[in-house]
């Protein structure tokens, strides 16, 4: 009797146990959590920025901001087939002589790297944290790494590819309304224009050199506007004189002598464009792929400036008159060849889009000595400082040179 009331003693007090833990367990179980996130909370918190994500920086901080997150989709289809050099669509030059891209939006957070002027970064977003600040990516090797820039450091750039595609859609619908062809005056090969109004730039700062008079009446041949060699026209009609056109730019119409205007028409089909933009100094190019005008490629390039032996890039449509493997340029002032630029295709006059230029070494006894092709050059994409061209890096202008086909190349400058 007595050992079967010591085992019932035994068996209540182990239920008793059993409801107890079953009660208090889960307060315990929380307490210790608790306990170990306090002390995952003391422990520095470390980012490896090339692990990080390409997601908002505001989600990595308590405090800052969003400012802007201006980067839209461009609408246009892609079918990229040169992919060297790429770049967010909205992007960053450095401008200032050095920059520090630090792990934070803060100037007390530690510096990841030093870039110098004329580097590009890729955009992502502004931040603010008592101060604005771009989130910007960059590789390194194979790895895409993430930081914050000051914003007085750098200014942005973007591919406009929607006013691009625009601009190429323009093309093609005046193609549609009929005959394309160009302007042909290369040096001067069918004759100086006339001189407008004693001078050698008309009333729009146009040049006499390289270019055919475009007279609004033909009555009246005291005015007129140059066209350029290369400038996209569409015939309208034509006499024993002159041609009538309209230009692809603006729709504006001219007379123009026949001999400045190319018969047949030059342009069989649009299926491919070079879009080139001054302002972003980048370009992008177009090809005609499956009834769909697509992206085959973007990058950045190098336009001409202003100076005594330089002009600018000229706005508006152009025809891809031909391709060279190489020409030859002058040093300035002289006619001593300094050098000559790979995979060339010409638009305008002495226009051509091509790769970074080579410099002769000249050696004691006059003979000269070529270096060899160069791919890259730091100030492509900065601003512009060609004589008129647009430069290239070299691997890009080769491919644009092999994918060259006559008849069916345009170049458009916009900005």
């Amino acid at each position: 009797m007595k050992n079967n009331l010591g085992l019932k003693i035994l068996i209540m007090a182990l239920i008793s146990i059993l409801l107890l833990l079953i009660i208090i367990g889960p307060e315990i179980n929380e307490s210790i959590l608790a306990a170990n996130n306090q002390v995952d909370s003391l422990k520095r918190n470390i980012v490896h920025s090339d692990k990080e994500s390409t997601e908002s920086a505001i989600e990595k901080d308590d405090d800052p901001s969003d400012v802007a997150s201006e980067i839209t989709e461009p609408d246009v289809a892609f079918h990229l087939k040169y992919d060297k050099y790429l770049l967010t669509y909205t992007y960053l030059l450095i401008e200032k002589e050095s920059a520090n891209i630090r792990k934070g939006p803060s100037y007390e957070e530690p510096i990841l790297k030093t870039v110098s002027k004329n580097e590009k970064l890729g955009y992502i977003e502004t931040v603010e944290n008592e101060n604005k600040w771009y989130y910007v990516t960059w590789n390194e090797g194979e790895h895409q790494l993430f930081g914050f820039l000051d914003v007085d450091s750098a200014v942005k750039r973007e591919f406009q590819f929607d006013k691009a595609h625009e601009a190429v859609l323009k093309a093609e619908k005046a193609a549609a309304k009929g005959p394309l062809t160009y302007i042909d005056n290369y040096h001067n090969n069918k004759g100086y224009a006339p001189k407008y109004k004693g001078g050698e730039l008309d009333k729009n700062g146009a040049r006499r050199s390289q270019s055919a008079p475009g007279y609004i009446d033909i009555s009246n041949l005291s005015e007129f506007d140059y066209l350029g060699d290369g400038t996209l026209v569409r015939v309208l009609s034509a006499d024993s004189q002159y041609t009538k056109v309209v230009l692809v730019k603006d729709e504006s119409e001219y007379y123009v002598p026949n001999k400045y205007v190319v018969a047949p028409p030059a342009v069989a089909s649009i299926k491919k464009a070079i879009v080139v933009d001054r302002a972003n100094q980048n370009e992008v190019v177009f090809e005609k792929i499956d009834q769909e005008w697509k992206v085959i490629s973007y990058t950045l390039a190098t336009t001409g400036k202003v100076g005594k032996y330089h002009q600018p890039t000229p706005l508006g449509y152009f025809y891809a008159m031909e391709k060279r493997d190489k020409f030859y340029y002058y040093k300035d002032g002289t006619y001593i060849i300094q050098g000559y630029a790979p995979y060339t295709i010409r638009f305008a006059g002495g226009a051509y889009v091509h790769g970074v230029g080579i410099n002769y070494k000249y050696n004691d006894d006059e003979t000269r000595t070529d270096p060899g092709m160069v791919e890259y050059s730091k100030t492509i994409g900065t601003v512009p400082l060609s004589h008129k061209c647009v430069r290239n890096y070299t691997s890009h202008a080769k491919f644009l040179y092999d994918w060259y086909t006559p008849g069916e190349v345009i170049v458009i400058v916009i900005e």
